[in-house]
């Protein structure tokens, strides 16, 4: 039986307010998204620094999932790509619930941390 692999294509825009917060918003194909979302099936989800913040200096370190409702935190796995430049977070689907999903960047020796976008897993 072959599995086919959900995939989506994220950008990841970090910039600095004026209190030097590291601000993040995304987008796919050029319309601006949660970060997040409602996963039914295997998903691999690929989120890529925008060129203005790699040029700020900013760089994935990792993903933290946990849960916050149900136990599919589990189901999730994470890979460095291109330099640190992007991350594929990898959601099997296996269990349902809510995951509370925090990418981990760096700029400048400094670690920085964005909000939780989201991530249902539901059963069809």
């Amino acid at each position: 039986m072959t599995t086919t692999i959900n995939k989506v294509d994220i950008q990841v825009h970090i910039e600095f307010n004026d209190k030097k917060e590291a601000i993040f918003s995304y987008t796919e194909n050029g319309k601006a998204v949660d970060g997040g979302g409602t996963v039914r099936t295997e998903t691999a989800g690929t989120y890529t620094l925008t060129p203005a913040a790699v040029g700020l200096g900013f760089f994935f370190t990792g993903a933290t999932v946990t849960d916050k409702i149900g136990t599919c935190a589990q189901d999730f796995s994470y890979a460095l790509s291109d330099n640190h430049q992007a991350i594929t977070i990898t959601d099997t689907a296996k269990n349902s619930g809510t995951a509370c999903l925090i990418f981990n960047v760096e700029c400048n020796d400094k670690p920085y941390s964005s909000p939780d976008p989201q991530v249902i897993n539901k059963k069809n």
